[in-house]
């Protein structure tokens, strides 16, 4: 059953108890007033014949009890009286007898006395009465004065007012189950949207929402509910975009593999099969060796890289200018002999760093800047304390990279000139362990380039806060 029926079905069985009970309860006290109101006319009037035959004895002195026959002969010939039927037993003899009902008489004899009289009720003929029986003593001889008055109109009025009742009733429960109905309705339409977007998110529609905007409490659940289905889609877009760089990186990774392994194959087939010149195979063990190096560099990268992602570093204080300066120092004369000018500038100070992820971090960039160069031209390394840690920053006036390469350049294998970089010696993992380097020190990697302009690379490092020179560790 829908909710919004459990609703009207509930609110129908509310009014049928409150007001079908609090109606039932109206007419029943009505009807208990208008009984009492008759009881009490009927006592009345019964007292007053009583008191009536009462008068006529001490005034006439009846002699015995027949007389007491006029009265009441003469009471109905003046008409106006105010019982339905009436009857004068002496003993077992019936003196008087009026009014059809007199046949339905309640035997009361048992419950009278002079002082005391008796009340009962019974239906005849679909009728009901109310009888009074009572005893009045004529020169020493009791007799039995039975009196009925008709009370139908009260129960024909409690009939009138239950079928009244029961009228209203239907239509007050057709009008409140359509009421309540509609009411239900509208009050769990927000529960439709919201099972119609459950619906569609488990069917794969990850964009859909509620689009529940009132501020109850069903409203609080559909905000929480959309805000669930927002984060689910987040995830499942982190998700697909992780398995889509899986798999890019499971395919360059084995184009990487296979190239060398090509080439070490068969360079080697060609010496098993001993065709080959003395000049010749030095030219096939040279291309092994080169081949087999990359292959080393390749392992050596995918190692580092490993180890950036799944080890928690330690971060001690270093002074990152000493650092570069160290490591650039070797570089210098290499780079210049291809006329590459290294330039380098550093704030003297002391931050949390990881020296070897660090040394790891400014040798890819160099490398990377060495590999952009045409000719010649200059590569500046400058690193800058900051209020959390330090910015190091690497330029170079080589070829640049356009603009749409940029949001790939940290993806695994991922290279801007395939043919060039692989000559060079390249395997796409630079910049890409460069990332992981500064996401363990709380740190990100930009990348600013043109074509034709050069490429500058910043990386902020957030390991601790900068120190003054030849101060405490910070």
């Amino acid at each position: 059953m829908k909710f919004r029926l459990k609703i009207t079905l509930a609110l129908v069985c509310l009014l049928s108890l409150l007001f079908g009970g609090g109606s039932s309860a109206l007419i029943s006290l009505s009807f208990q007033n208008a009984l009492a109101r008759e009881q009490a006319a009927a006592k009345a009037s019964y007292d007053q014949l009583l008191h009536t035959f009462q008068l006529v004895e001490r005034v006439e002195v009846w002699s015995q009890p027949q007389d007491a026959v006029q009265v009441v002969q003469q009471l109905s010939a003046q008409g106006g009286q105010s019982w339905a039927a009436l009857s004068l037993t002496a003993g077992e003899d019936v003196l008087v007898t009026q009014g059809v009902p007199a046949q339905g008489f309640l035997d009361l004899s048992g419950l009278v006395n002079p002082s005391h009289c008796a009340q009962g009720a019974f239906v005849h003929y679909d009728k009901h009465y109310l009888q009074l029986t009572g005893q009045l003593d004529i020169q020493g001889s009791p007799l039995l004065l039975n009196v009925a008055y008709d009370i139908s109109p009260i129960y024909q009025t409690r009939q009138q007012q239950q079928e009244t009742f029961g009228k209203i009733f239907a239509a007050l429960l057709a009008i409140c189950a359509l009421l309540s109905y509609t009411a239900a309705r509208l009050l769990t339409r927000p529960l439709d949207k919201l099972a119609q977007a459950a619906q569609a998110l488990a069917a794969g529609d990850l964009a859909r929402r509620s689009g529940v905007t009132s501020r109850d409490e069903i409203g609080a659940l559909a905000r929480e509910f959309d805000a669930m289905a927002a984060r689910q889609q987040e995830h499942i877009a982190a998700l697909q975009a992780t398995m889509e760089g899986q798999d890019r990186f499971i395919g360059s990774f084995t184009h990487e593999l296979k190239t060398p392994m090509t080439s070490i194959l068969g360079y080697a087939d060609l010496l098993r099969r001993g065709t080959l010149s003395p000049a010749e195979q030095a030219q096939a063990a040279n291309y092994i060796f080169s081949e087999a190096k990359r292959l080393e560099r390749l392992s050596l990268k995918l190692l580092d890289l490993y180890l950036a992602e799944h080890q928690t570093p330690e971060l001690l204080p270093a002074s990152p200018a000493a650092l570069l300066r160290d490591l650039a120092a070797p570089l210098t004369p290499v780079l210049a002999q291809e006329g590459i000018s290294l330039v380098v500038q550093g704030e003297e100070g002391l931050c949390l760093l990881e020296p070897d992820l660090f040394r790891s971090l400014v040798l890819n960039l160099l490398d990377n800047a060495r590999k952009a160069m045409e000719g010649p031209g200059t590569i500046t390394a400058t690193v800058t304390l900051t209020d959390s840690g330090c910015r190091l920053t690497v330029q170079d006036t080589g070829r640049g990279m356009p603009p749409e390469a940029l949001a790939h350049l940290t993806e695994a294998f991922y290279r801007v000139d395939k043919s060039r970089s692989r000559a060079q010696g390249g395997a796409g993992l630079g910049l890409t362990l460069c990332d992981r380097v500064a996401a363990l020190h709380g740190g990100q990697l930009h990348l600013e380039s043109q074509p034709g302009q050069g490429t500058t690379v910043t990386v902020t490092l957030k390991g601790g806060l900068p120190c003054p020179p030849d101060s405490s560790p910070c």
